[in-house]
């Protein structure tokens, strides 16, 4: 089975038409199967979602969207959520060997992505394993995806 199937990538709290579009891309267009948007609001509830489900679906793959983040949380039940933030808000290094690992042992993990800049609350933070990506400047929240999405991805083909 392909661990990248126990890897749920999840936008959370977007009010961007073109972040939700792009999210899909990187997400899907990287080998990763389902893509969960919480707490859409406005245009990209309207017109992202609706785009991004266009996308999944002529990829066969799977966007499931939830009103908020506790919501992924208590539905998915994952064995571990990784919430991607800024240093210093982010606590811990992002380690994709560690992530790579668990998924390939069959356990189930939520990557969380913040959808507003400049990224996810301390509440959401909590919620999981706060990490950073090591980086000198703010890469907004398609761009942290698409590093650590590709990370994972390379560090699975080793």
């Amino acid at each position: 089975m392909n661990p990248l199937r126990n890897i749920l990538v999840t936008l959370h709290n977007v009010h961007s038409v073109q972040k939700v579009i792009e999210m899909a891309k990187i997400c899907f267009g990287l080998g990763f199967n389902t893509l969960i948007i919480s707490k859409a609001i406005g245009t990209a509830a309207q017109s992202g979602i609706p785009e991004a489900q266009r996308i999944a679906l002529k990829m066969g793959k799977r966007l499931i969207i939830v009103p908020d983040l506790q919501d992924a949380i208590e539905l998915f039940k994952p064995n571990k959520t990784y919430l991607f933030a800024p240093y210093p808000y982010g606590k811990e290094k992002f380690n994709p060997n560690e992530i790579i690992e668990k998924a390939k042992k069959n356990s189930l993990i939520m990557l969380v992505y913040g959808g507003l800049e400049p990224g996810l609350s301390s509440r959401e933070l909590s919620l999981g394993k706060s990490v950073y990506l090591e980086q000198s400047i703010d890469i907004s929240s398609t761009g942290l995806a698409a590093i650590t999405l590709y990370l994972l991805r390379k560090k699975l083909e080793q």
